[in-house]
């Protein structure tokens, strides 16, 4: 399976899927599959300014001697984003509706985590 298909796995696994995305932390998305319409929000955006925070949480961990950062999620009214750390210069994301299932969503993520790594 290639990365569109295991990240497409990951949004039907989890109720309330947006997306999930491949990215960099340097907020370029190397791949991200659209499960629905994420109701008015403009999700490349909000993936690239998310990078940006994630980035920042990590660096902060690792300055405050925390050791590495290996989840981070964000709730807002309109969205849930769960991300997970996979590499130094990669992270998988998933945005879900605030309804959704976020205790499944860290899940999914840490079980794909390997499989995403082996093809970077």
């Amino acid at each position: 399976m290639g990365f569109k298909e295991d990240l497409e796995q990951i949004c039907g696994k989890v109720e309330g899927s947006f997306a999930a995305s491949l990215m960099g932390f340097d907020g370029i998305a190397i791949e991200t599959h659209e499960a629905r319409p994420s109701d008015g929000i403009e999700l490349q955006t909000l993936l690239v300014e998310y990078s940006g925070i994630i980035s920042q949480v990590r660096q902060a961990a690792e300055s405050l001697q925390m050791g590495k950062a290996s989840e981070v999620s964000i709730r807002t009214e309109k969205l849930v984003a769960v991300a997970r750390p996979l590499t130094p210069d990669y992270f998988v994301v998933l945005t879900m509706s605030p309804e959704g299932n976020v205790g499944r969503a860290r899940y999914e993520l840490r079980v794909a985590g390997p499989k995403l790594v082996a093809q970077l």
